[in-house]
């Protein structure tokens, strides 16, 4: 180490940034080193270095002046609770800002703060500073240490302890607390741990993850102030580098002896966290079967597919865990351990044992992200998963897997199933997408965790496809994005009480456009959501829906012990845009023995009291301007909503910022599309001044009161505003077709309609009508042959599988105009239903390729009939090669002919074919296909200008 030391005195030191929000950091610089000795110096450093086999140690710096304050209570034995915790402008030992906590305890002897890092070794060089300000003496900074390999029975985390250093002795006057200097304390620790735990203990490579201060003072309130931050001599845990210091701890039972199960309780809940005193026969990693899980079940986790954004900010959003793309790397597994974050990963093909003190963090191995899983892949898995099951100890995880189909044979080796949601776009009610939850999990007999899949965006192919025609057309881009089905869907999936929820991201959510500013915002209210319901769905049951009448409303049930949760969400609109019922009420029809029960509103998040009405001998709950989603609350205990209110008021505050500033995107864009529109003259349609004005006033007021700090008026008024806006886009949309194209918009894409992106369709408006396109390209598009149906012209093509059969056939009868037509049926050979969705998916058919030029643009025009399809997601799939079935419409219920008419542009494909599978149980005839491109006339030219 006294090699190390007269290095550094050659060159500056290195600085390792870990700046999530804006931080300064101070440079220790060195003498400055110029022209030939300069660089000969520098080549005895390196010399040096190397055959000292020194690790540069880095420095970091934090002022705990920007928000959000970063320490967090981690452990008491004094009941300790946060009053208040926020950051002072200028209160700090410089007159600078600072970081202040209020709290209260009782009687006891800690009451530990921490400032969570990455990993680090834990040796002599590493020493940390803070400034210090309280009335009392007492409080004391230390750093935790941890050992990755041994488990504290009652949180499943790696066991704690934390080595002190300097004590508060200057009440009412900032201090310089430090430590340092630990691996003789750290030594005397772990012969401690070893006569209180046993010798089976294994206490190898023990890391330092956070700064810590103990800052009980005695009972009653306490008050500190923390400013200037600093920690230097950081060697990083996982980097290939030879340290001096604490020599290796062994066990007499090594890793991998024995199998490992996983913590149940929640990586990031500090309040779970225990420090030395506490533990009681700790076990080592591979201890504890009979407590796997691959989700905890202290909450519904929030997971997001990983693009790379930094791990604090998701947890600011109110995100657990994130999904990876591939196996973690030690840089993402010491970010995850410095955030609290928790982490499901594809996993590794081999064990990289500098990795596995860093493994904390890690659920469950998470198999499926990349490939569909379906019944051709089941015995693949299962070898998978063997394998698994042979690593290391250390390594070994819950295995949760995302089948797309099959659900039971999966689940049967798995630890947790992912259940993939239908995509928004194909326009389930709200029945059916509750029961394709249903009809897809009833099968599994074991009791397995099972989590739920959303797409928090739409299809990337319809991203992309945008993107092409604003480039091509000068028009903007998206800039509004369409998140209310996003949170119907979300209520829909909350009826079954899943694990987990898992986001897919197709793009990073700090890519910086609009859309994804939005994203953000809605994806933390919907956070926020979920936290506040999550503790009242842990142990409830589904029930029968309840009946509602006065707009389309969907009324799922959940019975707990002591209340009925009610989740309302919205029927009224088309596909995946959905609007509130605004301006009308709804009346929910309630059991008899409920008339004396006491019902809370808390869409708001808060808890409204709402009277339960007898009215001509019927119990009733009457819901006035219901959100697109409501979360209502029945109990006979009126006691149960101080609870309610106190779990509602964690989250407001962030939720009415995080709604006030979604409708303002809503109102902004409903009043500028409106005049861009007009002044356009893509639509005769006059602005609807009224609706907007509406609009534009609420939402005014509601900022009103988010700066007065009335955060639950600012969630009414703000989803007041919200509606009336999506209102009168909504009416913007449909004034951008033709008459004829409204009939039954449910049969119709359009990509910049389907995106909610109206100033592109205000461009594309012209596309709309009939003049411009060309004659149909596609050969024996009428299908009024029997030879239309051959390996040159139409193909067919069907699944393998036992349980269905499906067929294809010409027919003269029954056709929509000309000879013929081509009927596709199939049917279950088992007698159980074929299911919806990937499931349910039996054949397709392909139309002849249609050369094209790049930069096209496409119109399919079909007329589809169809038969039987009882299920939920079932039905006739008809889509193109361009946009794929992601962008592709859902025809079912079509007992008359229906035209399916797709726009699609070519950014860079040759060929497009019209496509079409069949889903499930039923049949459907199609006829009378064209696919046709944009040609449009030749502007007039302008006469020519006498310029005498």
């Amino acid at each position: 180490m006294s090699q190390f030391n007269r290095v550094r005195q050659f060159f500056p030191a290195v600085i390792r940034f870990r700046q999530t929000f804006p931080l300064r950091f101070s440079i220790t610089n060195g003498p400055a080193i110029h022209g030939f000795a300069g660089r000969l110096a520098w080549m005895i450093v390196v010399a040096i270095g190397m055959t000292a086999n020194v690790f540069l140690r880095a420095e970091f710096y934090d002022r705990l002046d920007a928000f959000p304050p970063r320490w967090q209570l981690d452990t008491s034995d004094c009941d300790a609770r946060f009053i208040e915790h926020k950051v002072l402008p200028s209160s700090g030992h410089d007159n600078g800002g600072c970081e202040t906590i209020t709290f209260r305890a009782a009687l006891g002897s800690e009451a530990v703060i921490a400032y969570q890092i990455e990993p680090v070794h834990a040796i002599d060089d590493l020493n940390a500073n803070v400034y210090v300000l309280s009335a009392r003496r007492g409080a004391r900074v230390g750093l935790r240490v941890r050992f990755p390999y041994q488990r504290d029975p009652e949180t499943r985390r790696p066991l704690s302890t934390v080595l002190y250093g300097a004590t508060y002795e200057r009440p009412g006057k900032f201090q310089r607390l430090g430590v340092g200097k630990i691996e003789s304390d750290l030594l005397v620790r772990i012969a401690k741990l070893r006569q209180q735990l046993g010798t089976e203990a294994n206490l190898a490579d023990p890391y330092v993850d956070a700064v810590a201060i103990n800052a009980y003072s005695g009972a009653g309130l306490t008050t500190l102030r923390l400013d200037d931050l600093s920690v230097s001599g950081m060697v990083n845990v996982g980097e290939h580098a030879r340290l001096s210091g604490v020599p290796p701890v062994t066990s007499s039972k090594k890793l991998g002896d024995s199998e490992i199960t996983p913590r149940r309780q929640m990586l990031s809940a500090p309040k779970l966290v225990r420090s030395l005193p506490s533990v009681q026969s700790p076990a080592t990693v591979g201890e504890v079967e009979s407590a796997r899980s691959a989700f905890p079940q202290t909450s519904i986790v929030r997971i997001l597919e990983h693009r790379g954004e930094p791990l604090t900010w998701l947890r600011s959003l109110g995100f657990d865990a994130v999904l990876l793309a591939k196996p973690p790397s030690a840089d993402i597994l010491r970010e995850a351990i410095r955030t609290g974050m928790m982490i499901y990963a594809p996993p590794p093909i081999a064990p990289d044992p500098e990795l596995q003190s860093l493994l904390d963090p890690v659920m469950a191995w998470y198999l499926g992200g990349g490939v569909a899983l379906d019944q051709k892949r089941i015995e693949q898995t299962d070898r998978t998963v063997s394998r698994l099951r042979r690593f290391p100890s250390v390594w070994q995880r819950p295995i949760v897997i995302a089948p797309v189909e099959a659900m039971n044979r999966y689940a049967a080796f798995a630890d947790g199933i992912v259940f993939d949601s239908a995509t928004r776009s194909r326009g389930l009610t709200a029945t059916e997408q509750v029961q394709s939850y249903s009809i897809a999990c009833s099968r599994i007999v074991d009791r397995i965790d099972v989590a739920v899949s959303l797409e928090s965006s739409v299809p990337q192919r319809l991203l992309e496809m945008n993107r092409a025609i604003a480039d091509q057309n000068g028009a903007p881009e998206a800039n509004l994005f369409r998140w209310h089905s996003l949170l119907v869907q979300l209520y829909q999936t909350l009826e079954h009480s899943p694990a987990a929820i898992v986001f897919h991201s197709p793009e990073a959510l700090t890519s910086g456009t609009a859309i994804a500013h939005q994203r953000s915002l809605a994806l933390s209210y919907i956070n926020r959501t979920v936290a506040m319901l999550a503790p009242w769905m842990a142990w409830a049951e589904r029930s029968n829906p309840y009946t509602v009448s006065g707009a389309p409303y969907h009324c799922g049930v959940l019975q707990s012990d002591r209340a009925q949760l009610l989740l309302l969400t919205s029927n009224v609109g088309v596909r995946d845009q959905l609007l509130a019922g605004d301006g009308s009420s709804i009346e929910i029809q309630l059991p008899p023995e409920m008339a004396s029960y006491t019902a809370w509103r808390m869409t708001d998040f808060s808890t409204e009291r709402i009277p339960i009405q007898t009215i001509n001998g019927l119990t009733q709950l009457q819901i006035v301007s219901p959100d697109v989603a409501e979360f209502i609350v029945i109990s006979p205990d009126a006691r149960l909503g101080a609870q309610l209110s106190q779990a509602a008021r964690t989250q407001v505050k962030r939720a009415a910022a995080d709604r006030w500033q979604l409708s303002g995107e809503q109102v902004q864009h409903a009043q500028a599309d409106w005049q861009y529109a007009v002044s356009s003259g893509a639509t005769e349609a006059l602005m609807p001044v009224a609706l907007v004005n509406a609009a534009v006033d609420t939402h005014s007021r509601a900022e009103d009161a988010y700066r007065s700090g009335d955060f639950e008026t600012t969630l009414r008024l703000a989803r007041r505003a919200d509606a009336w806006a999506t209102r009168a886009n909504v009416q913007l949309g449909q004034s951008l077709l033709p008459n004829d194209l409204r009939q039954d918009i449910r049969y119709l894409s359009v990509p910049p309609l389907d995106e909610g992106n109206l100033p592109l369709q205000t461009v594309w408006r012209p596309l709309m009508d009939d003049r411009g396109w060309s004659r149909n390209l596609i050969a024996l598009g009428g299908l009024d042959q029997p030879q239309a149906i051959g390996p040159d012209n139409w193909t067919f093509g069907k699944r393998k599988l036992d349980r269905a059969e499906s067929d294809l056939a010409w027919i003269s009868r029954g056709f929509f105009s000309g000879a013929g037509a081509i009927r596709m049926s199939a049917a279950s050979t088992t007698g159980e239903p074929l299911g919806g969705g990937y499931a349910g998916t039996i054949a397709m058919l392909s139309s002849p390729a249609v050369r094209i030029e790049a930069q096209q643009t496409v119109r399919i025009d079909v007329m589809v009939r169809t038969l039987g399809f009882g299920q939920p997601h079932q039905g006739l799939l008809v889509y193109d090669n361009l946009g794929g079935q992601e962008m592709g419409v859902l025809v079912n219920d079509a007992t008359q002919w229906k035209r399916v008419r797709l726009y699609r542009h070519n950014s860079s494909d040759r060929q497009v074919k019209a496509m079409f599978e069949i889903i499930g149980d039923g049949e459907a005839v199609i006829d009378e296909v064209t696919i046709q491109v944009w040609e449009p006339d030749e502007l007039a030219k302008l006469p020519d200008l006498d310029v005498r």
